[in-house]
This record gives structure tokens, C-alpha cells and sequence, in this order.
């Protein structure tokens, strides 16, 4: 059963008041009480952005840098394997990877920094983890690590600089207990340590700078029914969701040994979970969906979540993108027959200054069958 359709199932138990949700709520105004976290500066702007599609294919598009709207680029979407939803490139902008979740494969792109174009690289797809969830680079462009969701395990590769994948010795290694993995692995800035969601823990590893190879560190709890894992770009919190309560958690990171602390809850808006979450660049806002179907949106301060704007409802979405400069947020519609009838599109939203978001004018843009995943290039 896909990812989705099982979510989708527990969401459609809530009851007759979460349907009546579904059918249209959102407009509310949530007016923040504090100001956010002093901002990162941030300099990148995205150029390109890419969605893995469930319908076997990838969307390719240019960004405005002066409106966030998203163009289509010539020649997408292209075909590809059976379910490619999971996508992730590299911070140094090569290659584009692309998770097959119907046939445990991984492909590698690499990128034409001109036109946007993609090229499998000739010894792509590489057999991976039996169905890849999440897709993380460590920041120096060395090693990948792929989550997996069925066998409760984490994969890994080196990277060449021509986009070739060398499988890590020792990789897979199976996550402890019988939970399935959830929808998230990252990598801390310094790619010294790398977390990874199950449906009630999270798991820290620390990183061999020299080979990739993964060692467990830590086991804590994590969300029920896990949904996603975001860190805070200030590197002091790891910030987690679950659709089995009704609070964000954020843990304490320990820069030196990588290790865990539970910080602080934060109630959500919605009282029925959050399915993914991401954090702005600058460390000051966040974002997810809640209640299936709900796009909500918060700022950010020492680690506690204050809602800020409209909540968007009808937004079906599995990720969340935020582009490089933390001007813009991306939320592909991933649902094959949504009940609002729209789906095959990414909608797109403007940042303000306080953490809410505005449609952009023309928003949605049409994308292949489906769109899952999203990714960006920078300038």
C-alpha cells in the first residue's frame, strides 16, 4: 500500500468533523504573539525545481526569482521506473537523484546548469533500500543515505564526482524494533551525525567522515506515527511531527556528540497531526500539513511554534519545498483524485514577513500525474 493511501485511511476515520474540514475549512486568521527567531542570512535563490512524480514520471521547472511562479522547462515531464516520488540534489547543485519506491531502485541525474536538463548518468539506476522513502546528501556532496520503509533500514553510498554510487560497506543497516521507517532522514550542517524517523523513535547516527559508514549513537522517542523531521538551520533543534498527536516536538542537538534532548511540545492548529514538515533557510518559519489536507504555517522562536496567517485547506500534500532563498513555499498535490478536484499541479505561495503565505498570482502550476517530492538547483 503506498505511503499516502495508508495515511489516508487514518485520516479518514476522524470522523464526520474532519470531513467537514476536508470539504473546504481554511481562511482563519492566526495572528502570531511573538516575533520569530533572528533570521540566517541567505544569499542562494533557487533556479530550477523538480518533482518526482507517483505516475512514473519527472516534472522540470525554472523559478522566477522576482515572483516564485514556476515555468515549465522544455521537454518535461520526462518518463521514468514505476513510482519515482522521492528526489533530493546535491548542495553543489551536479545531480539530481531520483528514490523509485515500486522497485527499490535509485537514479542519478546529472544537470545541465544552463538549461535545466536532465541526464541519467550511464550507470543509473542502482539497486537501493526495497522502497526508498527519503533521500539525503551529506553537505560536502560525498555520501548519500537512503531511508526505506517497508524493511525498517537505512542505505547508503559514496558519490563520485562523475555521479557514480559506490555502496557503503556495512549498508543497509536495519533500524532497531518493528516500526516503519517514516518520511524523513537528515543531516546535520557539518554532516558529522544523520537522524532517521521511524513511526515512534528517532535514531542517531554518527557519520565516518572517511568512509560514509554509519554507527548508532542514540534511540529516542519520537512522535507517534511519525511524519517528518526538519532541522533548524541555527543547528540548536531537530524538530519532528506525528499524525497520532496533537504537538511538534523539538529536541535539543548537541553539536559535538550529536545527541538528543526533548525540548519543548507545540500544539498544533489542527488536532488530528501533521503528515511532513519543513523550516525556512533562515530559521525562522515552518510549515505543514495537518489534518490530511491543511497547509499551516508557524513561526519560529528558541524551539516553540507560534501559528501565524491563513491555514490553506485542500492542500494534499506528502513534502513540502522551500527554496533556497526562504522566499517561497511549494507543496505538490499529492493525490491521484483529490476530493477538491484539483490535483497534477504544484501550488506555490509567497513567505511574509511574518511567516504567512500568499498564493502567487497563477498558482497551481500543472505538473506530471500525481507529483510527490520536490526539489531545487540554486543560482
Amino acid at each position: 500500500m503506498r505511503l499516502f493511501e495508508k495515511r489516508l485511511m487514518v485520516a479518514l476515520c476522524w470522523g464526520a468533523s474532519l470531513l467537514a474540514g476536508c470539504g473546504g475549512r481554511g481562511g482563519g486568521i492566526i495572528v502570531s504573539p511573538t516575533a520569530p527567531s533572528t533570521p540566517i542570512p541567505v544569499t542562494a535563490k533557487a533556479k530550477f525545481a523538480y518533482t518526482g512524480n507517483e505516475g512514473g514520471s519527472l516534472s522540470g521547472y525554472s523559478v522566477d526569482t522576482a515572483t516564485g511562479a514556476l515555468s515549465a522547462l522544455n521537454g518535461f515531464p520526462i518518463a521514468i521506473g514505476g513510482n519515482p516520488t522521492v528526489v533530493a540534489v546535491d548542495p553543489q547543485n551536479r545531480f539530481f537523484f531520483v528514490g523509485d519506491i515500486a522497485f527499490g531502485r535509485l537514479h542519478v541525474f546529472s544537470i545541465n546548469s544552463t538549461s535545466g536538463a536532465l541526464s541519467e548518468i550511464g550507470t543509473s539506476p542502482y539497486a537501493t533500500v526495497s522502497e526508498p522513502v527519503a533521500v539525503a546528501v551529506d553537505p560536502g556532496g560525498t555520501h548519500l543515505y537512503v531511508a526505506d520503509q517497508s524493511s525498517n533500514a537505512v542505505g547508503g553510498f559514496s558519490l563520485g564526482t562523475a555521479g557514480a554510487l559506490t555502496p557503503i560497506a556495512g549498508l543497509p543497516i536495519a533500524t532497531p524494533g518493528m516500526h516503519d521507517t517514516g518520511d524523513d532522514v537528515v543531516i546535520n550542517a557539518a554532516g558529522t551525525f544523520l537522524y532517521v524517523q521511524t513511526s515512534t523513535s528517532i535514531y542517531c547516527y554518527r557519520i565516518s567522515a572517511n568512509t560514509g559508514s554509519l554507527a548508532l549513537i542514540q534511540t529516542i522517542a519520537g512522535p507517534s506515527i511519525g511524519g517528518g523531521l526538519a532541522l533548524d538551520p541555527h543547528g540548536n533543534y531537530i524538530y519532528a511531527v506525528g499524525s497520532g498527536i496533537n504537538s511538534i516536538q523539538a529536541y535539543s542537538m548537541n553539536g559535538s556528540t550529536g545527541m538528543l534532548t526533548s525540548a519543548s511540545a507545540s500544539p498544533m492548529v489542527e488536532h488530528n497531526g501533521a503528515y511532513t514538515l519543513s523550516v525556512s533557510p533562515t530559521g525562522q518559519f515552518a510549515y505543514t500539513i495537518e489534518n490530511n489536507n491543511d497547509l499551516v504555517s508557524y513561526s519560529l522562536d528558541s524551539g516553540v511554534f507560534k501559528a501565524v496567517g491563513s491555514v490553506y485547506a485542500q492542500v494534499y500534500g506528502e513534502k513540502i519545498g522551500i527554496d533556497p532563498s526562504g522566499s517561497y513555499v511549494y507543496v505538490p498535490q499529492a493525490c491521484s483524485n483529490c476530493p477538491s478536484g484539483v490535483y497534477n499541479v504544484v501550488n506555490e505561495f509567497s513567505i511574509g514577513s511574518t511567516g504567512a503565505l500568499t498564493k502567487i498570482p497563477g498558482s497551481p502550476v500543472a505538473a506530471g500525474t500525481t507529483p510527490w517530492g520536490i526539489a531545487f538547483t540554486t543560482q
